[in-house]
């Protein structure tokens, strides 16, 4: 009993001893920042912690005594403290740390975080309010990829929509079109190049010149509402904290030419406005109005591709004024082959496919992809800076397609060498280009209240100035080709051409607090956009001409024959079928969209818990004027209305290296510029119109994302989501102008769409070698009217509308990447090898009933290495699409008329539309 009291003594004696608590916040010292999972280290006691998601620590149990306090942050200089504490004392301790700096000689060097490291992207994604993944730009830099759409492809839920020379142009996030996201360069939304929507073709963007890229899956009140999908943010690089040169240069080449010369075709004289716009109103066009130097086709023995990227910066003024520059110039030849079938319904009742046509299509493309981004950054004191960045981009296509096309429908008789066949080609040149100035300021203002603001400019342009198509007679008649005549409306000469051009202010305020040992921010703000938008379209056809002698009489003949009329396109006599050109078409319009905004958000953070949440409230003023109306019953028409948008966001710290995220938030979807404008063309088969009653799209949605950060490079994420949209935006058939007699395809709204799935995302690396793999599956719903033909009770045809369930356009129900990595620590090389897998997703909604176009499932693998030498250079390989993957498409049905049909396989019951592909590439 005696020893038992005497334990217990002693006990209470020695717990007042060990009864001391440390606790404090740890910050950036520039930017208040909180810094989440910050090392806190006793060094005397060889113990410590970790901050967390609000920055603050707590040690507690600490003896009392004299202590040297270590605080330790990636990019940031390491703090000591000492401290004396007392039994029975709570230390309160607030450290802000400096980014990193050393002496040099008499010089000081500031080094900022490096937030293009791997590091620093996985510091992003854990300390962010949202859900979000991120790519850095040294991961892009040993990457096989040269713009930032194949960059994007390697992120979980990522899809890319590619261009007809195989280039990746457009991201899908989470099986959402590329109209359900939009793009940020540095916070900021940029126009577009496109002629009728929103969306950004984010090749134009040359990944050397990217800091890093954020793609975030869930928004907050501060960001604009118009993402159902997610936001794609490129920020760009920053002023260096010390002088600063990297050059690189590389060229490569197509196997795609192996076995074909390239061929290509002058711009000189192509003028960029066509004759309707040069002349006089009521001007006739002439034939010498269309140069004929742009018909004739320059062939290259060996195209060789090569890019150059030059980046200078530094600081001056003692650091206060930072500046950088960096232009990157690509160029590279592309080609493609595609073989592709045009489809109708059978007539039979039973609605399968029928193949109308058959088209062997080979693309030759020479892009020249320039890219120029400067930034000047001035440090007024600790409280006050400025940013004024500029970029421009360009890029231009100048692309031959030649097409060789097979009528099926009509007298098609392989057996005997019968068919009716034509040949065209087309020379479409293709510049556009987006230039963008903003000017930022933050400012840190008395009572913990900080400002920043934006004043933006920019525009974007595309043109296709004068594309020509030529055809003529191809057939066969039992073996043997026939005459060669052009055809009697040979030649289209086509001029298109848009703008989009923005004035935006950007403001937001926040407000710091602490209550009750609880920080609170209260961050209100808004924004004005001004958007103004042209398109314009004329189009003239051109028939091909001979002048023909006989001893009674001259006259004009139409059959202008091959190898005895002429031999080249440019040696062809034209006549012009319609001098005043065809300018009365739904793309000819001028376009406004005003947005104004305002938001209120608080975040609240608890020692585990964060929460950030608050409402934004849009004000969208969307319109149109047509610019040559025939009849139209409404050539000017708006549409105006308010979003409220809510949103809340929790995220739990379960452990120092693990997070738990659930969100909610409300997003829109805003029709193309050219939907809501109310035309009909009934040039081509389906009927196709705007809808000037085409409401935008609302949605909710709902996030669950587990994080696990086993250390600073690795990490394991999974999630899931759930969208339920109203009134998605589709093509259908439905009412012209609520005219039940006239049928058109056009965007229309539908009642409901879900869209749902999860996400699995890891990396990790054991020593120099890593691997990074990530999964998602999606699935989603729609219902739109599809035309089906069917018999009468006496047996005719007749069609019907009806009403049929499918997936979203281009939502994959598989996606996935797995990359193995090699990073040499000592001996300066780097490897990648990466795969990708898109599994079957619709390629092109049909109109047509249960024949929706389907692309194949496809992996694809590229492959990259770098090697580093201690006196700063470097050299490298890029291989891009090592397995020759083709693209196909298919209609999930086969009919038994189409059999004989080169490539079709009627035991698969699939019927092939398309098939496509590019070779294997290489740069170095």
């Amino acid at each position: 009993m005696r020893r038992t009291i005497l334990i217990l003594f002693l006990l209470l004696k020695i717990i007042p001893i060990y009864s001391g608590t440390i606790k404090g916040r740890i910050y950036d010292a520039r930017t208040s920042e909180n810094l989440t999972g910050a090392t806190v280290y006793i060094r005397e006691l060889k113990t410590g912690t970790t901050s967390g998601l609000d920055g603050t620590f707590t040690i507690r149990n600490i003896p009392g005594g004299k202590y040297t306090i270590m605080v330790s942050y990636i990019g940031y200089s390491t703090r000591e403290q000492v401290i004396n504490i007392k039994e029975d004392d709570t230390y309160d301790l607030l450290l802000g740390l400096d980014e990193s700096s050393y002496q040099l000689s008499q010089v000081t060097i500031t080094a900022q975080r490096d937030r293009t490291s791997d590091m620093s992207a996985r510091a992003t994604e854990r300390n962010s309010d949202i859900v979000v993944n991120v790519v850095a730009a040294r991961t892009i830099e040993l990457s096989p990829d040269l713009n930032v759409a194949n960059a994007l492809q390697r992120i979980s839920g990522v899809t890319i929509d590619k261009s007809s020379s195989s280039t990746g142009q457009y991201a899908l996030i989470r099986g959402m079109d590329k109209r359900y996201n939009y793009t940020l360069v540095n916070g900021i939304k940029i126009p577009s190049t496109h002629n009728k929507h929103r969306y950004v073709s984010l090749d134009m963007f040359p990944s050397e010149l990217v800091d890093r890229i954020e793609v975030s899956k869930t928004l907050t009140p501060d960001l604009e509402g118009d993402a159902i999908g997610g936001v794609v943010n490129m920020i760009m690089k920053n002023a260096p904290e010390q002088k600063f040169i990297q050059v690189n240069f590389s060229s490569g080449y197509s196997i795609f030419f192996a076995d074909k010369k390239f061929q290509g075709f002058s711009i000189k004289d192509i003028n960029n406005r066509s004759p309707f716009e040069r002349n006089a109103s009521g001007y006739r066009a002439v034939p010498s109005d269309f140069p004929r130097t742009n018909l004739v086709i320059k062939q290259e023995e060996i195209p060789v591709n090569y890019t150059g990227n030059i980046t200078l910066g530094s600081r001056f003024t003692g650091g206060k004024l930072g500046w950088i520059f960096s232009g990157s110039f690509q160029n590279y030849f592309t080609g493609e082959n595609s073989l592709y079938f045009k489809d109708d319904l059978s007539r039979d009742g039973k609605n399968l496919p029928v193949l109308t046509s058959m088209q062997e299509r080979v693309y030759y493309e020479l892009k020249k992809n320039l890219g120029i981004h400067n930034k000047l950054d001035y440090r007024l004191n600790r409280n006050n800076s400025f940013q004024l960045y500029t970029a421009y981009m360009y890029l231009s296509g100048r692309q031959i397609r030649q097409n060789l096309k097979t009528d099926l429908a009509v007298s098609y008789d392989p057996d005997n060498g019968n068919l009716i066949r034509s040949y065209s080609t087309r020379f479409r040149y293709n510049p556009q280009d987006i230039f963008n100035i903003t000017l930022t300021g933050d400012h840190s203002l008395p009572g913990r209240l900080t400002v920043n603001w934006s004043a933006v400019y920019s525009k974007a342009k595309n043109q296709r100035p004068d594309e020509a198509t030529i055809t003529y007679g191809n057939s066969l008649e039992n073996f043997l080709p026939v005459r060669q005549y052009v055809d009697f409306d040979g030649s289209s000469r086509i001029w298109r051409r848009n703008s989009d051009e923005d004035i935006a202010f950007y403001v937001n305020l926040v407000h710091s607090a602490t209550v009750q040992n609880v920080k609170i921010e209260l961050q209100s703000g808004g924004m004005a956009r001004f958007k103004h938008r042209t398109s314009f379209y004329n189009k003239y056809t051109l028939k091909a001409i001979t002048h023909v002698n006989t001893p009674d009489t001259t006259y004009t003949s139409y059959y202008s024959e091959k190898d005895v009329d002429w031999q080249t396109y440019d040696q062809i006599e034209w006549m012009v079928y319609n001098p005043r050109g065809t300018v009365s078409v739904g793309e000819n319009y001028d376009a406004y969209e005003n947005v104004v905004a305002g938001y209120l958000m608080g975040r609240v953070y608890f020692p585990k818990l964060q929460v950030t949440g608050g409402i934004r409230i849009e004000h969208t003023d969307q319109g149109y004027n047509m610019a040559y109306p025939v009849g139209e019953p409404e050539p000017e028409g708006f549409q105006k209305y308010f979003d409220f948008l809510p949103g809340i966001h929790f995220k739990y710290l379960i452990k120092g290296n693990q997070n738990l995220r659930l969100s909610y938030f409300r997003a829109t979807n805003k029709p193309g510029f050219q939907e809501i404008v109310p035309y009909i063309d009934s040039s081509d088969e389906p009927v196709t119109a705007g809808n000037k009653n085409l409401k935008h799209a609302e949605a909710d949605n709902i996030d669950i994302r587990w994080e696990l950060f086993p250390n600073q490079n690795d990490q394991v994420l999974g999630g899931v989501f759930y969208k339920r949209i109203i009134n998605p935006i589709e093509f259908a058939f439905d009412k012209f102008m609520n005219v039940s007699q006239n049928i058109v395809y056009t965007p229309v709204n539908s009642k409901l769409a879900v869209n749902y799935g999860f996400e699995i995302d890891i990396i990790r690396f054991a020593r120099e070698w890593g691997v990074k793999a990530n999964y998602t599956f999606t699935r989603s719903e729609i219902t739109t009217n599809k035309l089906a033909r069917v018999k009468d009770e006496h047996g005719n045809d007749s069609t019907a509308y009806i009403p049929q369930t499918r997936p979203l356009f281009g939502q994959s129900p598989h996606m996935g990447n797995i990359s193995l990595l090699y990073r040499g620590s000592g001996n300066g090389f780097s490897g990648q090898l990466a795969f990708s897998y898109t599994g079957e997703r619709i390629f092109t909604v049909s109109r047509f009933i249960n024949n929706d176009l389907w692309q194949e499932g496809f992996w694809q693998l590229d492959a990259s290495a770098e090697k580093k030498f201690r006196n700063g250079i470097s050299i490298f390989i890029k291989a891009h699409n090592l397995l020759d993957t083709h693209v196909k498409v298919n209609i999930k049905a086969s009919n038994p008329i189409n059999n004989d049909v080169p490539s079709q396989d009627s035991a698969r019951n699939r019927t092939l539309v398309r098939n496509e592909f590019s070779r294997q590439s290489f740069l170095a």
